[in-house]
């Protein structure tokens, strides 16, 4: 079975750490382990909450529990979670930073969308 652990990441973290995955990769595996007061606030202040009733489409082949910084996804395959979970996220946001532990993988649930980058920057512009 692969697990995942699915993070949903505030967009100010999001535009400022996109190419810099192993970062927050490194962070959210030793979070699991150091579960501090100070972790924890670290933890509040770069994600947002997942609701306590999280409701996604589930079916036998893939379980799934919330926490509040993170979904926890056991499936047979990336395939099984791509299908059912990972779309889904998708279509609700971009910011979702999802960690494999036992195959050291990490990624972002989605690409960054240049548009969406170019909107972030404030540009004055002289007429003279």
């Amino acid at each position: 079975m692969k697990e995942y652990f699915v993070y949903w990441v505030k967009h100010e973290i999001y535009f400022r750490y996109f190419y810099k995955s192993d970062i927050l990769y490194r962070f959210f595996l030793s979070s699991q382990v150091e579960n501090t007061v100070y972790v924890q606030e670290q933890l509040d202040y770069i994600t947002n909450d997942f609701p306590p009733n999280a409701s996604l489409h589930q079916d036998e082949n893939v379980y799934i529990e919330a926490d509040q910084h993170y979904l926890r996804v056991v499936c047979d395959s990336l395939t099984t979670a791509e299908e059912t979970i990972f779309s889904e996220l998708r279509h609700f946001d971009s910011s979702f930073f999802i960690i494999e532990p036992a195959a050291s993988n990490c990624g972002w649930i989605a690409p960054i969308i240049k548009n969406d980058l170019q909107s972030q920057v404030h540009l004055l512009y002289s007429s003279f």
